[in-house]
């Protein structure tokens, strides 16, 4: 610009699957029997030497909250949406973003500007036919005699955007008598700047007050958005006026004046550029500065060509009361310039400089007369925080949602809901709103946290996959996968079933072996039973020397998880009977599998401490299930089952032992067995009148059972009654000595 600056007007850890060592095996020969795998109390008892590590009641380690606190999901969403919205901000700031929120300020300009002609200003212009008769530079007669049609229509206010420092002979007489004579007459110079020595205005002008500036303020790229109102000259020490000002005050009535930081004309407000300010982070504000709001639209203005206007006295008339701005629109001239019109696609083409000059003198006028008003920015700490509430908006989504699709739908919802705020604030609010950063913010936040949740989601169910591939059915492994149902960290309360097994005579059986020899069967006997368990849907959880640990309704919910855990105890049961055929006809003697059932409330999740933890469960329910297995030695069962999960089952039949009270506690637990269709019905028969007969404690209750030991010695629950009956004890209610 020909002036210069304008002075101010007043991980988580991972547990892989057991392997069966001779380490192992030796520790399942010498270490004594454990009772449960986890207990009530929160303790969790690991098989490698019975140590007992708190699961819930462990201090906490203060040198791990750090990365504790970093694997919670919403804190990562959280770093994501404030990296966003810093780095956003810093490019913004440091004029990275300007090109995209002019882009868009273009897309607001074009489409509010309309397409209406203006009845104040109208141009005289010299064409490209002009130019080819009378030649150019035009000479100082034919510029006299089109000025004297001008102003035989009497307008109120004549500028004229061709230079005239030195006279082109001629008709400088005459010219010069029109620049005297006419004081609504407006003439435009350059002022010098570093680049060029600059553009005096007509002698007859100079000093006058109407020499005005015909200077243009195009932005990068050679757009023109901001139109120029003063400069200051430092030769001189003072404001010149640009031709549009000028022609406006002089329509108007009015004179451009102080307005807090602004300026004012007549009933209106004229915000000034500075930087930033709205889609600029960096911009020469020298002088002052309006933004260009193009009313009207690229073909705003009338022409009517110097053939025109001496051709034709009758045109005169159209003049009256109205500027005429009198210039050049030959493009040959070069005097053009891109606008927010001639942007994007199917763009119009350049704009004259005298219909800039024309812009800026109608947007005045329509300010000083309050029809318009230029819109204004936020203050740049609320552009800031809006970029922020974006940016935190799209890690809400990213944390809400996860289904592509759906956060696909919200992005594009939202995204128009910024372009149609945008808008209303552009046009019906008079506010320059941040729209691209905060869209940006909005997508690259829900984008980038999007990203980071499914990342570390899918690192999560990796590991989660190894960690039960081993022993839970691929077909429950995906549904869990697919439904979202991982396990939870820390726990939850939920109703499960639970299995314990165990191996009669297991210790005198690996005293007799090598240790090499136990852990091959061991290994062999887990797997033939680990399959029983995942054919029905179960999570083999632990190992616990000769036993598992196993649960049903966990991790994945199960409606039936009791009906499952009974029909995988029989299998179970099946399975290691097989497995002790196979090895007694090798020679090896290998006890029968016991086996105990219960239903109850537990603590499931990935438990333990800040430095291990495990899938596992914790509770009574646990060690009920135990105790449960236990009796299976005193009954002479292979499966014995609760009340609770007899309770619960609608697929399987029971017969009732009885209501023991283990050892160490004061409630009993109802004790039933599983009814085999290998059951004889005379033997279901009369155990059921039988057992009728010890609940009310009928002394017959004695022979009826002596005699169906007699007749089915095989049968488990008939021996176990016939035994305590002899004994000498009464009814259902058994207490027991021992574990």
């Amino acid at each position: 610009m020909a002036a210069s600056a304008a002075k101010p007007l007043p991980n988580q850890a991972e547990r892989n699957p057991p392997d069966w060592t001779e380490s192992k095996i030796a520790m399942a020969k010498q270490a004594p029997k454990m009772d449960v795998s986890s207990t009530g109390t929160g303790t969790l008892k690991y098989i490698d030497g019975g140590a007992v590590e708190s699961a819930r009641g462990a201090p906490a380690r203060t040198g791990n909250w750090l990365p504790t606190l970093l694997r919670r999901r919403f804190v990562k969403a959280l770093m994501v949406a404030n990296l966003v919205a810093l780095i956003l901000l810093s490019l913004r700031e440091a004029g990275w973003l300007q090109s995209l929120e002019l882009s868009a300020y273009d897309r607001l300009v074009t489409f509010f500007a309309g397409s209406q002609e203006s009845d104040r200003v109208v141009l005289v212009v010299t064409t490209e036919a002009d130019i080819n008769g009378l030649g150019y530079p035009i000479r100082d007669n034919y510029l006299a005699a089109v000025l004297a049609a001008v102003f035989a229509g009497t307008p109120k206010a004549v500028g004229v955007d061709l230079y005239r420092d030195l006279p082109m002979a001629p008709g400088n007489q005459e010219l010069q008598a029109i620049q005297r004579a006419h004081d609504n007459l407006y003439w435009v110079f350059k002022l010098p700047d570093v680049d060029n020595l600059g553009v005096p205005p007509p002698p007859e002008l100079r000093g006058t007050g109407r020499e005005v500036l015909s200077d243009q303020m195009p932005d990068a790229g050679g757009v023109v958005r901001r139109a120029l109102l003063l400069a200051f000259d430092e030769r001189t020490n003072r404001n010149w006026p640009a031709m549009g000002l000028s022609l406006a005050e002089r329509y108007t009535g009015h004179r451009l004046r102080p307005m807090d930081n602004d300026l004012g004309l007549g009933e209106g407000r004229i915000p000034i550029v500075n930087q930033p300010y709205g889609p600029y982070a960096k911009v020469d504000a020298a002088g002052y500065q309006m933004l260009f709001d193009y009313h009207g639209g690229y073909r705003r203005f009338r022409q009517i060509s110097f053939s025109e206007i001496l051709g034709r006295p009758d045109l005169a008339a159209t003049l009256r009361g109205r500027i005429v701005i009198v210039g050049t629109a030959a493009l040959s001239i070069k005097d053009n310039f891109a606008t927010p019109f001639s942007t994007g696609w199917g763009g119009e083409g350049p704009l004259v400089g005298i219909a800039l000059h024309a812009h800026t003198a109608d947007q005045l006028i329509r300010i000083a007369n309050g029809e318009s008003r230029n819109p204004v920015p936020l203050p740049r700490l609320l552009d800031h925080v809006a970029i922020w509430a974006a940016a935190m908006a799209g890690a809400l989504l990213a944390l809400l949602v996860w289904r592509v699709l759906v956060v696909l739908v919200l992005l594009l919802l939202v995204l128009g809901l910024v372009a149609g705020a945008t808008a209303w604030g552009f046009g019906g609010a008079g506010l320059l709103l941040p729209g691209v950063p905060v869209a940006l913010a909005w997508v690259l936040s829900a984008a980038g946290c999007n990203f980071v949740m499914h990342s570390v989601g899918l690192r999560e169910r990796t590991k989660l996959r190894r960690s039960f591939e081993s022993y839970l059915d691929p077909r429950i492994i995906n549904q869990m996968m697919q439904g979202d149902t991982l396990p939870s960290f820390g726990g939850e309360h939920r109703e499960i079933t639970a299995i314990f097994t165990d191996i009669a005579g297991f210790t005198t059986t690996a005293e007799t072996l090598d240790a090499a020899t136990v852990a091959e069967l061991l290994g062999e006997y887990f797997g033939v039973l680990t399959d029983a368990v995942v054919e029905n849907g179960g999570l083999v959880n632990d190992f616990i020397g000769d036993g598992l640990v196993v649960l049903f309704g966990a991790p994945m919910h199960q409606s039936d998880h009791a009906d499952r855990a009974v029909a995988a105890a029989l299998a179970m049961d099946e399975a290691g009977q097989r497995f002790s055929a196979g090895l007694a006809a090798r020679g090896i003697e290998w006890g029968h599998t016991r086996i105990g059932v219960h239903t109850g409330m537990a603590l499931v999740g990935n438990i333990g401490t800040r430095g291990k933890l495990k899938y596992g469960a914790l509770g009574d329910t646990l060690n009920t299930a135990s105790r449960v297995e236990g009796l299976n030695k005193f009954i002479g069962s292979h499966v014995a089952v609760s009340g609770e999960t007899a309770a619960q089952c609608r697929r399987q039949g029971f017969r009732p032992v009885g209501d023991i009270i283990v050892k160490g506690r004061k409630n009993a637990v109802p004790i039933l067995v599983p009814v085999s269709p290998a059951h004889p019905p005379a033997l279901l028969d009369r155990y059921t009148q039988a057992y009728a007969a010890l609940s009310q404690k009928k002394p017959e209750a004695a022979e009826l059972f002596a005699a169906l030991h007699h007749d089915f010695p095989a049968d488990a629950p008939a021996a176990f009654h016939a035994g305590r009956l002899a004994a000498g004890e009464t009814g259902v209610l058994v207490l027991m000595q021992e574990k």
